[in-house]
């Protein structure tokens, strides 16, 4: 490294673009990224050292390179070369959209770093110091907001001339300061994200589990953030978690076992595992391939290091499954209390404090999914939800719905910096970060700043996230947990009472395009019968089974909105369901073909059957019209692949003849699906009966009387006639 003492040269390039180019648009011969950026801020004391890679990407060696700083500031600026300082984060946001080879600022030649040849893919690492002295001729009365700040490389190939006016290779991010010894301070909260597409498969176990194995990678969208918060150390650091991931990295950790029916074992009565010896069960452990998979040993890494990194940070628990609310909503709002109710297995086993909330991957959410959130779980609205019209030149600070806690998140921010560079590298999201800060402080007016809540992408990973943490820690940057700009229901805030800080959810922004984009309808009802299917099963199984929690969570996994542009979502649930279904099928019931009572009540027997592995609890359910009464002795208790003969008592209030419907159900009375009807008769035949009983009984005494009026008739004739020993005295 040397450092020059050539004067500055303007930077010509082509006029700005309104958006950012595409990866064929910029086409540098050298790429250069910065890696390294201490401090993050303008230092007033001290140099400024710019570290990162420079890579050859073209076909020819390129030599004599020599790279430089370039800024917005300095003597040079006033040929109109610069862009002006950003205080706004319309700015800030123009900024990250341009074109990365549009004129923002002049390279500073006082500073230099030379390599002398680079081959076609050779990357070499450099470093440009900036000391004091030069920042100060630069920068010597400098105004609070955001400057450019980028590296510039000249050199010069076989089909190149070497020049000192067109840069070869160029790096941008933005600089902030913030004026004052002791100014204002931003409370700044960063939420990592833990949420994934977790689809089952038609027996239980999860699918497609090649990206699973990437996911939970160190560059993966589940390892990737949960390495970059480890590195946090004690700063600040909140986590936005799906409970469903922790309980789909459970069982991959296991194995990916398929469902099982099987009763949970009662905690005080040990296990034929704890009966057998530890050696025993350690053997059984390494016979089994499935757990020594990589996959398996990557999820058990994984959920051993979250249980670790998140027990001391707060989390924000969404509703199980991360359903598309907006979509719910529409179809079957009464999903989302089923979602909240579910906590998950897994989360539930870490025994952790967490704070429910809602969010779109992408900040919006609709007036009918704001109103579907009944629980008073604090909304996440990304910053484009509230347009300028409504909402004047900022969203509200603390808004309420009703209940429900309103945080705006800093959508623009997690957009990341400007190019060339990658947006979302370490570097540029910090340096987003901490201008998106800075304006905020400008904005304030000498009053409180507005809180800046930034939800981190998932491509985020522990490349360079201690370099990330360490440059937030400067004067006007207040690193707070999430739950601290949380304002409850009850309170005052910004100003406004409570009832002041009521927001109208129709007069927030979502576009069509957002309609458009929303799970079909189709997968939402599909996932409302699986879960009342579900339901039902759990209910006739009983509290020794967690087969139909199980189902309700895999229902609730196929509304994520990960499933969005699933075309399988549906097919797999309705897969799903009927496999429930068929389990409720094994339960049936068998009337006779007809009954007649002797009559106007009496009883009978059905036969009801249970072909499951599982003992059951059912109920049989009769309908009827409104001329008899049906009771049966409910509730019926079934051991697996057994028949029982249930008695039924009728009570007929009229004769004839009278249609009974007989229909198994859960004891809740949720219909299991076999059902049976019988003629039930009664009324004359009866009554014939009983008359010819009484008219027999009747006739069998007259003639008994008959006799014995007769006997008696011809016991008194005999006693009055006279003997012969009589006649002849």
């Amino acid at each position: 490294m040397v450092t020059g003492l050539a004067l500055a040269t303007s930077v010509v390039a082509a006029p700005a673009a309104t958006a950012r180019p595409d990866d064929d648009g910029y086409d540098a011969p050298l790429e250069i990224t910065i890696d390294q950026l201490t401090p993050g801020v303008l230092p007033r004391s001290g140099p400024l050292e710019i570290s990162g890679t420079i890579t050859n990407v073209d076909l020819e060696t390129w030599t004599t390179i020599r790279l430089y700083p370039m800024f917005n500031a300095g003597s040079d600026c006033s040929s109109g070369a610069c862009a002006e300082v950003m205080t706004t984060e319309a700015e800030l946001e123009a900024a990250a959209d341009s074109d990365p080879e549009a004129p923002v600022g002049v390279r500073e030649t006082n500073a230099r770093y030379d390599i002398a040849k680079l081959e076609p893919g050779q990357s070499l690492r450099y470093t440009l110091r900036i000391p004091q002295p030069v920042l100060r001729s630069l920068f010597p009365k400098p105004s609070s907001g955001v400057y450019w700040l980028g590296v510039h490389a000249l050199g010069a190939s076989a089909s190149t001339p070497n020049d000192s006016v067109t840069a070869d290779g160029r790096a941008r991010t933005f600089l902030p300061y913030v004026a004052g010894a002791n100014p204002d301070r931003v409370r700044t909260a960063v939420v990592l994200p833990l949420r994934s597409r977790v689809a089952h498969d038609e027996d239980g176990a999860i699918g497609r589990t090649s990206s699973w194995e990437q996911a939970l990678g160190i560059d993966g969208e589940l390892g990737g953030p949960l390495a970059f918060g480890a590195a946090a150390g004690t700063s600040p650091v909140s986590w936005l978690l799906d409970p469903a991931v922790p309980d789909a990295v459970r069982r991959l950790a296991t194995g990916n076992p398929a469902r099982e029916v099987t009763a949970t074992p009662d905690p005080e009565e040990p296990s034929p595992s704890e009966s057998s010896s530890a050696s025993s069960d350690a053997t059984s452990d390494d016979d089994d391939p499935d757990l020594e998979t990589p996959l398996a040993r990557s999820a058990r890494v994984w959920l051993s290091q979250a249980r670790s990194v998140l027990a001391n940070d707060p989390i924000a628990a969404l509703p199980y499954g991360d359903p598309d609310l907006s979509a719910v909503a529409s179809t079957l709002p009464s999903l989302y209390p089923v979602a909240r109710a579910q906590q998950g297995g897994e989360l539930a086993s870490w025994d952790l404090d967490t704070m429910p909330v809602v969010g779109a991957p992408d900040g919006y959410l609709d007036a009918r999914g704001i109103d579907a959130v009944d629980d008073g779980a604090t909304l996440l609205l990304g910053q484009q939800m509230f347009p300028r019209e409504s909402f004047s030149a900022r969203p509200p600070v603390a808004g309420l719905v009703g209940d429900r806690p309103v945080v705006v998140t800093a959508t623009s921010a997690a957009e990341g910096g400007p190019g060339p560079d990658p947006a979302l590298a370490p570097i540029a999201l910090r340096q987003r970060i901490l201008a998106e800060a800075a304006v905020r402080i400008l904005r304030s007016r000498g009053k409180d700043p507005d809180p800046l809540v930034v939800v981190l992408p998932a491509s985020v990973t522990a490349a360079g996230a201690a370099d990330f943490w360490a440059g937030l820690d400067v004067p006007w940057v207040d690193l707070s947990d999430l739950d601290d700009v949380v304002v409850p229901p009850g309170s005052s805030a910004d100003g406004k009472t409570p009832a002041e800080r009521q927001i109208d959810p129709t007069e927030l922004s979502y576009p069509a395009t957002q309609e458009e984009a929303e799970l079909p309808g189709t997968v939402v009802a599909e996932a409302g019968r699986l879960v009342r299917a579900a339901q039902t099963y759990q209910a006739i199984l009983g509290e020794d089974y967690t087969v139909g929690a199980e189902l309700v969570e895999e229902a609730l996994a196929g509304t994520s909105y990960a499933m969005r542009a699933d075309g399988d979502a549906a097919h797999r649930l309705a897969q799903t369901r009927e496999w429930v279904e068929d389990q409720l099928g094994a339960v049936t019931i068998d009337a006779p073909s007809g009954v007649t009572l002797s009559g106007t009540s009496g009883s009978f027997s059905v036969s009801v059957r249970n072909d499951l592995d599982q003992p059951v609890t059912v109920a049989i359910r009769a309908t009827t019209d409104s001329g008899a009464t049906i009771k049966v002795a409910n509730p019926i208790v079934l051991a697996a692949h057994s028949r029982s003969s249930v008695p039924i008592d009728a009570d007929m209030n009229r004769t004839g003849v009278h249609n009974v419907t007989l229909r198994l159900t859960a004891d809740d009375g949720t219909a299991l699906g076999d059902e049976d009807t019988l003629p039930l008769r009664t009324g004359q035949a009866g009554v014939v009966i009983w008359a010819i009983i009484g008219s027999g009984g009747g006739i069998l005494f007259v003639a008994i009387a008959i006799r014995l009026v007769r006997r008696f008739r011809r016991r008194g004739q005999v006693e009055d006639t006279p003997t012969p020993s009589e006649a002849t005295a």
